[in-house]
């Protein structure tokens, strides 16, 4: 732009100097006299003006939501171009479909053909339109403010973020350009889908034998909850409750087996712990949130189950704080809440979880104690971790990364499929 303005004044020089004097002049005048003023109009607007990102708190997946740009000034003068990029994460689906996606960063960059490569990576990741980015140009003449509206895909559960980036302010002619300090950064809470899972899986049946038989191991003196009335509240049997618990009277004016729920004396044994250390494994951001949401609302969905079935779980997590989280869930509904409350924190580095141990510290003292460990981290550390956990131990991890962990002897390796079956490793689906 600047290049043809500048030849096109070097025209009206000649044409003043060898055609028509006067009219070269005016010429002359114009195009000098016209980048000025519109520098001018556009200098005072660098501080009169700001831009602010609303997102909606929280969406279900594959919904469309509105990310909402507020541009404001304050001033009279007419805003002439504000260029900036909106970019959202992996959360969502792509804002530029059409754009073709960035290629992978070179790995070799010792020699000098792998840093003439990275070189031209970088500036090529600087100037290309990817398909995470929306470039926009927003303006405003007389009124003091507008909305503008760009709609959002969400795709995978977790707190999906959206950012406003490269913003700067250009003048009518587009000649000069300054950059704005603003940085606006909002985040989408994308609720999961809890699976329904079947009370016949296998991991299930698993689960309800080893705790039946760690009830049969325990003190025969019954132990009651709070809230419960011995006798009076019921469910259908499960195989591999223990006998002791059904109600033979009841069964048999029912014509099929009532297990009591006033014991809940082994229930207690059973801890899932969700671990939110994200893969330390270079892979694809699209592919990371796959396996993160695989093993997430898998382990929401076996949660489900066992509430449902009045099996209450200790389930375990890291905050949004960093810190070991623990609560009991006993009905779906409360589950429900506590997904949206996990999912705040979601999947992190090491490096942002600190030194939080792999596991709760009283769950290590518990001798009893049932573990599910849900994970995506590979690594013998978490095997080596998990080795030290007193009682049986139950390993569930994504069905593609599999063949990449190691198995504590105390536990079982169990696969979390795409469509939310658990396999044990080396068995049949």
């Amino acid at each position: 732009m600047i290049v043809s303005y500048v030849c096109a004044i070097g025209i009206a020089v000649i044409f003043m100097l060898y055609m028509d004097g006067a009219i070269g002049v005016m010429m002359l005048a114009f195009l000098i006299l016209m980048p000025v003023l519109s520098l001018a109009a556009t200098l005072p607007l660098r501080k009169k003006i700001s831009i602010t990102l609303k997102l909606p708190d929280s969406a279900a997946k594959q919904r469309t939501r509105s990310a909402v740009i507020l541009l404001e000034k304050d001033t009279v003068l007419p805003l002439p171009f504000l260029r900036l990029t909106l970019r959202a994460d992996a959360h969502f689906a792509p804002v530029s479909p059409n754009a073709d996606a960035l290629p992978p960063r070179p790995d070799n960059t010792d020699s000098l053909s792998g840093r003439r490569a990275y070189a031209k990576w970088r500036k090529r990741r600087k100037t290309q339109l990817t398909p995470d980015i929306l470039p926009l140009c927003l303006s405003l003449g007389s009124a003091r403010s507008a909305e503008y509206r760009i709609p959002l895909t969400t795709r995978y559960c977790g707190a999906g973020t959206v950012y406003l980036e490269n913003l700067r302010l250009s003048d009518y002619f587009g000649m000069f350009s300054f950059r704005i300090s603003l940085s606006c950064r909002e985040t989408l809470l994308v609720t999961p889908d809890i699976p329904e899972l079947k009370a016949n899986a296998e991991l299930f049946r698993s689960v309800s034998t080893a705790v039946a038989a760690a009830d049969e191991e325990s003190e025969s003196t019954p132990q009651h909850s709070a809230s419960a009335m011995p006798g009076y509240e019921h469910r259908d049997y499960i195989p591999g409750d223990s006998l002791k618990r059904i109600n033979w009277k009841l069964s048999a004016k029912r014509r099929h087996l009532m297990v009591r729920q006033d014991e809940p004396v082994a229930l207690a044994r059973l801890s899932v712990v969700l671990d939110f250390r994200r893969d330390s494994r270079a892979l694809p951001e699209e592919r990371r949130l796959m396996a993160e949401e695989q093993l997430i609302e898998t382990a929401l969905g076996f949660l489900m189950l066992c509430a449902k079935y009045s099996y209450p779980c200790k389930l375990s997590y890291a905050d949004a704080n960093g810190q070991w989280s623990s609560i009991s869930i006993d009905s779906p509904d409360q589950l429900a809440v506590e997904a949206v409350t996990l999912l705040r924190g979601g999947c992190r580095s090491e490096e942002e979880l600190g030194s939080l141990p792999m596991l709760p510290p009283e769950l290590m003292q518990e001798s009893s104690s049932l573990l599910m460990f849900f994970t995506t981290h590979t690594g013998a550390d978490t095997a080596a971790a998990l080795a030290r956990f007193p009682s049986l131990l139950y390993l569930l991890v994504p069905e593609q990364d599999a063949d990449s962990f190691s198995v504590p002897k105390n536990g079982s390796l169990w696969l979390v499929t795409s469509e939310h079956k658990l396999i044990q490793a080396g068995g049949e689906v």
